[in-house]
């Protein structure tokens, strides 16, 4: 399937280059000063890299690839601006908030942002969970405490009988 050693670039070109001043040079129609004129030309198509250009257009992974790259970069550096920016307008905002005519306007809305706020709280409130485990944990702790008594609990830095 593939090319054992595949040709390299500058081969291609310099073959492809071949052709076309042999191309040129039997035309009879053409001076010799078109034939100069049109081998500078090829030698500026040659230094401007098409070749390498064409090689990277035909290839769909080359063009995918960064692209993919620069999109996901763009998209990461959009996301931090943009939240400086928000964050700046709320500062901005807080600052400006003790200005009664834009108080007016935004009292209705402050007032819905605090009460949803205070109704997230209400509902997450875990107060009454983390009292019943407790209560949990105690009496599990006492039932243990009345099944072995203080007197036969070894301490951690204490030495164990022998027989």
């Amino acid at each position: 399937m593939f090319k054992k050693n595949p040709p390299s670039p500058e081969k291609s070109v310099i073959k492809n280059t071949r052709r076309k001043v042999t191309r040129i040079e039997g035309n009879e129609t053409l001076d010799p000063n078109d034939i100069k004129h049109l081998e500078h030309l090829i030698d500026a198509i040659e230094s401007l890299g098409l070749e390498e250009f064409i090689e990277y257009i035909k290839s769909p992974w080359r063009l995918l690839w960064p692209n993919f790259v620069a999109g996901v970069a763009r998209w990461f550096w959009a996301l931090i601006w943009a939240t400086a920016v928000i964050a700046i307008i709320g500062w901005t905002l807080s600052t400006m908030i003790d200005l009664p005519l834009i108080w007016k306007r935004l009292e209705p809305y402050v007032v819905k942002v605090q009460t949803e706020f205070n109704r997230y709280i209400e509902q997450t409130d875990y107060k009454k969970h983390f009292e019943s485990i407790e209560w949990l944990l105690r009496d599990i702790r006492d039932k243990q405490e009345k099944l072995q008594p203080k007197d036969t609990i070894i301490p951690p830095n204490a030495s164990y009988p022998t027989p």
